[in-house]
């Protein structure tokens, strides 16, 4: 028996100085909170689901035998080591029942449900920091091209537009990567070496997000520590995350899991 999967969607945004320094605390506290409410259990559960919703997405093979398995999909998802069974979360991935996510009807799929939530939640967050990017005071010339930069997306990629937080600035830790991603958009170089933490390393890397700060204000917190590499290949990445905590809000976005 086949089933009639869902066609992936973005879901849209519209579902989803000291008074500066406390926004941007308020967005870093925020960001916290979506994972902080919820349990270990839970945190894990939306990883496999996560991966599930990934696999549906850019996985034609993992759609046909979905498609294929109906009434056992859980083979399926046990095969590529996902742990999550497909029955519970039928209304994320099967046209007999997309009708009922989004609403009351979708109780007896708790899981379905806990994922749309939490996907909200990071939609919401994912908003803040584009908007956390203003700097229309501080550096205008800057923010009249990020902002012609959103408008070009959202005309030229529609609702995929919305997806993006056009974050302000980005550094690099490493040069080159070691994953080699067929399909990376950046065509990373391969691996060279990593930017090693020590006292003197420290120093300077809080002197250039100093410099960023003097340059952008607080939209340098949306910026994040890595381009065209993967952060773990610098296995100090953390020690420069902790360095420059106080001074901007740093997002975590892999290429794999940790090592």
């Amino acid at each position: 028996m086949k089933a009639n999967l869902v066609e992936h969607e973005i879901m849209p945004s519209s579902r989803q100085g000291a008074a500066s320094a406390a926004r941007l605390h308020a967005r870093s506290d925020g960001w916290r909170q979506v994972f902080d409410r919820r349990t270990p259990e839970e945190r894990r559960t939306l990883s496999h689901i996560k991966r599930f919703m990934e696999r549906l997405a850019g996985d034609r093979k993992f759609r046909t035998a979905l498609s294929e398995n109906v009434d056992n999909p859980r083979i399926v998802t046990a095969s590529y080591g996902i742990e999550v069974d497909p029955m519970q979360i039928l209304p994320l991935w099967c046209g007999d029942y997309v009708k009922y996510r989004f609403k009351s009807e979708s109780a007896p799929w708790p899981l379905a449900m806990m994922w749309d939530e939490y996907m909200r939640e990071m939609l919401r967050h994912r908003d803040l920091v584009r908007r956390q990017g203003e700097m229309s005071t501080i550096n205008p010339r800057f923010h009249a091209w990020r902002e012609r930069q959103i408008r070009r997306c959202n005309d030229e990629l529609g609702e995929l537009g919305t997806s993006i937080a056009h974050h302000t600035i980005a550094f690099e830790l490493s040069e080159g990567c070691t994953v080699g991603c067929w399909f990376c958009g950046l065509s990373a170089d391969r691996f060279k070496g990593y930017y090693e933490y020590s006292e003197e390393h420290a120093e300077l890397w809080r002197g250039v997000v100093g410099a960023a700060s003097d340059m952008f204000g607080p939209a340098v917190r949306t910026g994040f520590c890595y381009w065209a590499t993967d952060p773990i290949d610098n296995p100090d990445y953390d020690r420069f995350c902790l360095t420059s905590i106080k001074s901007r809000a740093n997002c975590h976005k892999r290429r794999r899991p940790p090592r």
